[in-house]
């Protein structure tokens, strides 16, 4: 009994120096490609890391299609606004601050899904409320385009006394969605 030894698989008793089961037919070397941590990293491995390949390659497609390039980062400042207003409303879900204007593309770039950054100050200057709206509008190449931004306000009316608007990002009008 000093020659042998157990498989790891199926329990049997086997030679010392045999690398095959007799019973159960797996190979008890670890270089052999039969063994189940050489089979994992051999066969299961490489289809796992195709597998997340695939997906990435698939995820940055439909990147690509959603917001090709070139991007509104790139730019700078290719959107301005040239006038705007506040308007106070009470609509069915409460009080709103509508944001109206007048924005402009100064590039050879059209853009849509403008997001036009809101900043609220009171009488001393003090920034009281911010908020980002979307204007859903393209803005074709070296034309104007009006918009309308509605915020929520947290404060009350009399509060908002100063306001600033800038855009803050746009997208390609290029992309699909």
């Amino acid at each position: 009994m000093e020659n042998q030894k157990t498989c790891p698989f199926c329990a049997e008793q086997i030679r010392q120096t045999a690398k095959l089961c007799p019973r159960c037919r797996q190979w008890l070397t670890l270089r052999s490609i039969r063994h189940p941590v050489i089979y994992m990293l051999v066969g299961v491995l490489p289809l796992l890391l195709g597998a997340v390949l695939v997906f990435v390659t698939i995820s940055r497609m439909f990147d690509n299609i959603g917001n090709p390039g070139p991007y509104y980062s790139e730019f700078a400042s290719p959107l301005k606004i040239l006038e705007s207003n506040m308007n106070w409303a009470e609509t069915g879900s409460g009080l709103r601050i509508y944001i109206t204007g007048l924005l402009t593309n100064e590039s050879f770039q059209a853009w849509k899904d403008v997001e036009v950054e809101c900043r609220f100050y009171d009488r001393t200057g003090n920034l009281i409320d911010a908020a980002n709206g979307l204007a859903r509008l393209t803005v074709l190449p070296e034309s104007d385009s009006a918009f309308r931004v509605s915020v929520t306000p947290s404060r009350a009316t009399n509060d908002y006394v100063v306001y600033r608007v800038s855009v803050s990002n746009a997208r390609n009008a290029k992309s699909w969605f």
